[in-house]
C-alpha cells in the first residue's frame, strides 16, 4: 500500500490562472469593429501578455489553453462573445493560436527581476511578433497563401495599436508582481 501524501494542491496557483481566465473572458467583450478586416480591436493583447507577465510559464499555458477550450466548446469568451470551432479555426483564429505560444514564451523570458523594459521588450519583440505570424499563417491558409494580403488584413494594421497595448501590460504587470507575487518564489518554473 502506498502511503506517499497526495501532491499538495496550491489555490493561490489556481485561484490567479481562474482569475486570469475570467479577465481574460471579459476582455473579449470590450471590442471595437473594423470594416476593413475580419479581426476586431480587442483587449485581449493586454490581458495575454498580462497573463505571460504575472504567471508562470506553466499556468500561463494552461490558463489559455483552457480559455481556448471553453471557447472551443461553445461558451461565448472570444472576441465579441464568439465561440465554435469556426471561429477558433477560422480566418482570424490565428491569433488565438498565437496567444497560447506568445504567453508561455513572454512567461519564460520575462526573467525573475520585475523590470518595466524588460517586459516591454519580451512582450512587443518576442510575444507581438509570434502572435502576428500565427495570425498571418492562419489567414494564409484561408486565402491561397497570399502573405501580403494576409499581413495586410490582420497584422500591419494593428501594429502600432498592439504595441501601445504591450507597454500598458507591462506597467500593469509591474505593479500586479509587485503586490502579488510572493518575494520568495521562483517564478521562472
Amino acid at each position: 500500500m502506498d502511503t506517499t501524501p497526495p501532491p499538495k494542491t496550491d489555490v493561490r496557483n489556481m485561484t490567479q490562472i481562474a482569475l486570469c481566465i475570467t479577465v481574460l473572458c471579459v476582455s473579449s467583450y470590450l471590442v471595437i469593429p473594423l470594416p476593413f478586416t475580419p479581426i476586431v480591436l480587442s483587449l485581449h493583447t493586454i490581458m495575454v501578455n498580462l497573463i505571460g507577465l504575472i504567471l508562470k510559464p506553466k499556468s500561463a499555458g494552461y490558463a489559455l489553453a483552457v480559455y481556448l477550450l471553453m471557447g472551443l466548446v461553445g461558451l461565448p469568451v472570444y472576441s465579441n462573445g464568439t465561440s465554435g470551432p469556426g471561429k477558433l479555426f477560422g480566418p482570424a483564429g490565428g491569433f488565438y493560436f498565437g496567444f497560447l505560444i506568445a504567453v508561455t514564451v513572454i512567461s519564460l523570458l520575462k526573467g525573475k527581476k520585475i523590470n518595466f523594459w524588460r517586459y516591454v521588450l519580451v512582450t512587443t519583440a518576442l510575444g507581438l511578433p509570434i502572435q502576428h505570424a500565427c495570425a498571418i499563417l492562419v489567414m494564409c491558409l484561408h486565402n491561397g497563401f497570399n502573405i501580403a494580403a494576409s499581413a495586410a488584413t490582420v497584422s500591419f494594421p494593428f501594429i502600432p495599436g498592439d504595441i501601445v497595448k504591450c507597454v500598458i501590460a507591462s506597467a500593469l504587470g509591474i505593479v500586479l508582481n509587485k503586490t502579488v507575487r510572493p518575494a520568495t518564489s521562483d517564478y521562472n518554473t
